[in-house]
């Protein structure tokens, strides 16, 4: 029997947690279901959606009223729209969201799951925190990414029911890879993503001259990063790219790839990485890398923003194309894990309590 499933999330632009969420809705509209998205923001729609994917976009102008106001005014909003569309279950895909979705959908007699995504210990200020200590006891369930998440937030919020699903691999199936002496690292510039810590142990490598260290993404550090960069002398070593729908080139002609993030929900970037396969070195941040990675079989960990682990195990893997080749050789292996058969599954056992 098909249902009826709305997710309610931020956008549909190119970040990490969009293109989750359109995985998931894509497929759920591919097995006959009737799915809504609920958007809190005009956004652009980066990727590709089912035709049969129902979208709603708010009708309120955010330029003309601050983020309280805003935020006020999205709870009458998402409310009138899970009441039009009547669903089974309602998702909330986004962190910063969850809380608002609750108060929206209370004594409307739906299920609601929240999810997880922005890594199980960030803060979202006080106000936050608190209205989601409170909130989400009204909660049907929650969905993380990471066994070390869901022990985390189930110690947090007590929760009635929690499922770890991990995201789906969209891989990269490249025709032809030319890798050569190139590092590439992909996310938005934001302090979160550390890109600072990147940028000094690259400084720190000995044999750099004849590498590129080269930066996918756009944010809020790009000037900082840039002035750091000028500040070490590397502006010909450190191209920053801007944000690229495709980047498959710079892929393909990379041979190692770094996620340098403070913390994580579930490092997309990364699996996608292995999937072509490159040697990936990633932050033993929580959450998500530990739980892709084993240390010096598919890639290696380094402790978040150290800047000199992360300089010796670029030099051990720079110097080393046989050792290159064997990671990456197990780093492909991820194709066989993260399937969109095996996180589909999983969701929908969950939320239609199929289990």
């Amino acid at each position: 029997m098909n249902k009826k499933i709305c997710f309610i999330g931020g956008g549909l632009s190119g970040g990490g947690q969009e293109r989750a969420l359109t995985n998931y809705a894509n497929e759920f509209a591919k097995n006959g279901n009737e799915v809504t998205i609920i958007c809190l923001f005009k956004t652009e729609i980066f990727f590709s959606l089912h035709p049969d994917i129902r979208i709603i976009w708010p009708n309120i102008d955010r330029n003309k009223n601050n983020k309280f106001v805003y935020a006020t005014k999205l709870v009458p909003f998402i409310r009138k729209n899970v009441k039009i569309s009547n669903p089974d279950v309602v998702i909330s895909f986004g962190d910063w969201y969850n809380s608002y979705v609750i108060l929206a959908t209370l004594f409307l007699n739906k299920k609601v799951y929240i999810t997880n995504r922005m890594g199980p210990e960030k803060g979202y200020g006080h106000f936050i925190n608190i209205f989601n200590k409170i909130s989400y006891r009204f909660a049907s369930g929650m969905i993380v990414q990471t066994e070390r998440a869901a022990k985390i937030m189930q110690s947090k919020f007590n929760l009635k029911k929690i499922a770890v699903i991990e995201n789906i691999l969209n891989p990269f199936n490249l025709e032809k890879l030319t890798p050569g002496k190139n590092i590439i690292a992909v996310g938005r510039l934001s302090k979160e993503k550390g890109h600072k810590t990147l940028i000094e142990a690259f400084s720190k490598i000995k044999k750099k001259n004849d590498w590129t260290l080269s930066l996918v993404g756009d944010g809020p550090e790009l000037e900082n990063l840039k002035n750091l960069t000028h500040s070490l002398g590397l502006e010909k070593n450190i191209l920053f790219l801007g944000h690229l729908k495709d980047f498959t080139k710079e892929i393909s002609n990379a041979s190692i790839y770094v996620l340098p993030s403070l913390f994580e929900g579930f490092p997309n970037s990364l699996i996608e990485a292995m999937s072509v396969p490159l040697a990936c070195i990633a932050s033993d941040c929580v959450a998500g890398p530990r739980e892709i990675i084993h240390h010096k079989i598919n890639g290696y960990l380094f402790e978040p923003g150290n800047s000199n682990e992360l300089c010796y195990f670029l030099e051990e893997l720079i110097e080393n194309e046989e050792l290159r080749n064997k990671i990456k050789k197990e780093a492909f292996k991820v194709r066989e894990r993260f399937t969109l058969e095996n996180s589909y599954k999983k969701f929908e056992s969950f939320v239609f309590n199929l289990q």
